[in-house]
């Protein structure tokens, strides 16, 4: 969803669609690399992971073939992942894949000596580089949060929710001014409204969309873990704490109070989306990649800038939601060294600086700027705000069927703060009984 479909390209861009040979260098003689990846060609993502394999080949003589898988990258190597004829060395995808997928299988290798790597060029880790926020969302976690080995997953770019983006033509003094908390920001949203303006726009289609509104005014007012406890709790009596009722009653708000756009409960992604990007809507909350998803539809001269999500009067800002991507070691590859010298490599600061400018991203590295668009989002990761909370993986099926059902229903205002609350309690309570 991040990049999918996108056309940019630089001068740099470019290959086919596996690595060649590359001339003979310094290294590592007669390895051969081959890497599946989550990118499909002629995205953005391909070309800029092409022109690096190119680059990496030449510089060092291991020959590299990369097999371009899309999306379906992790669902392909699992049925392989353990047998004595494993199809790939390395797999490039996020890491909240490698770590909920192909981990818990035994198919990872754990990365811990490839963070003691030098990068060419920096003077510098790679543990380094890529930062302790990054490094603890690369690193599994038991149902309790605990890590279970180290990091599995070297990334090389991440991507972030909850990020409010807006036109900078339309709101010039939000660049060095933006909302601390919500309370400034409903005055901003009030403020268009009374110009007939319906400010916010939500594709209500996308449950996980709907769903970042609770999660963050939870987050902000009891902590990041709050929404993880209340699920957890089989009698369901922690909905019932006080911050639970507060965060659903600031939905109730947006969703009573005229903010969202006209439709938005009954509209098809990308509709409402798009009309943000033709200034049909203010605001969007939204993920990193919005830029790159609209740019097609976008109004001529788009000016896209954003800042993270406010915090609740009174309380602190709730930590941004990451997702980091980039390469994971099977650990039946017999070029493991090569993998983790290829993963570094991608965090040279010439690779960083193009994850900007041609995947219109969000580098890893922490002293490289992120596209302006998303560069303000950027500074909050390089400051450490980041949500290195997880949902355990086993809390999936209970979000599909009693969380992202009833939280729908609160932000389409069909039931109020109150019966929200009162409807997670006790289907949660049933839930976890039918369990047993």
């Amino acid at each position: 969803m991040a990049l999918a479909g996108v056309a940019l390209c630089a001068s740099a861009c470019g290959g086919s669609s596996s690595g060649g040979a590359g001339a003979a260098g310094s290294g590592a003689g007669g390895d051969h690399l081959t890497i599946w990846s989550q990118w499909l060609k002629g995205q953005p993502g391909q070309q800029f992971l092409q022109a690096a394999v190119d680059d990496f080949q030449k510089q060092t003589g291991i020959k590299v073939t990369v097999q371009w898988k899309g999306n379906a990258v992790v669902k392909s190597l699992l049925p392989a992942l353990n047998s004595p004829d494993v199809p790939t060395d390395v797999v490039e995808t996020s890491a909240s894949q490698i770590q909920n997928v192909l981990y818990p299988a035994g198919g990872m290798l754990d990365l811990t000596s490839a963070y003691q790597q030098q990068v060419p060029g920096t003077g510098q880790t790679v543990a380094q580089v890529v930062g302790p926020a990054a490094t603890s969302l690369a690193t599994p976690t038991d149902a309790a949060g605990q890590t279970t080995g180290g990091p599995v997953v070297v990334p090389y770019w991440a991507s972030a929710t909850g990020v409010v983006f807006y036109n900078g033509q339309n709101f010039p003094a939000l660049e060095s001014a933006a909302p601390k908390d919500w309370d400034a920001f409903f005055s901003i949203l009030d403020a268009q409204k009374a110009k007939n303006r319906r400010p916010l726009a939500q594709d209500g289609s996308v449950t996980s969309y709907n769903a970042v509104f609770y999660n963050d005014f939870l987050a902000s007012i009891l902590g990041p873990d709050a929404l993880n406890k209340a699920e957890t709790d089989k009698t369901g009596q922690t909905w019932k704490q006080p911050g639970y009722l507060q965060a659903a009653q600031l939905v109730e708000r947006l969703a009573k109070g005229g903010y969202f756009t006209d439709g938005y409960d009954a509209s098809k992604f990308p509709a409402m989306e798009n009309k943000w990007a033709n200034n049909d809507a203010d605001f969007n909350v939204n993920g990193s990649w919005l830029p790159s998803e609209v740019g097609p539809v976008a109004a001529p001269g788009f000016d896209y800038r954003s800042f993270a999500f406010p915090a609740v009067a009174g309380h602190s800002a709730p930590p941004l939601n990451v997702t980091v991507s980039g390469i994971g070691v099977l650990k039946s590859s017999k070029h493991q060294a090569a993998a983790e010298k290829f993963a570094a490599f991608l965090l040279q600061r010439g690779y960083q600086e193009q994850v900007a400018t041609e995947m219109q991203n969000i580098p890893i590295a922490k002293d490289v700027p992120a596209p302006p668009a998303v560069q303000a989002v950027k500074q909050a990761i390089d400051a450490g705000q980041v949500n290195t909370v997880r949902s355990p993986a086993s809390l999936a099926d209970y979000n599909a069927k009693i969380y992202f059902g009833l939280d729908d229903k609160l932000i389409f205002g069909k039931l109020s703060a109150a019966q929200f609350i009162d409807s997670m309690s006790s289907d949660s309570a049933d839930y976890w009984k039918s369990k047993g």
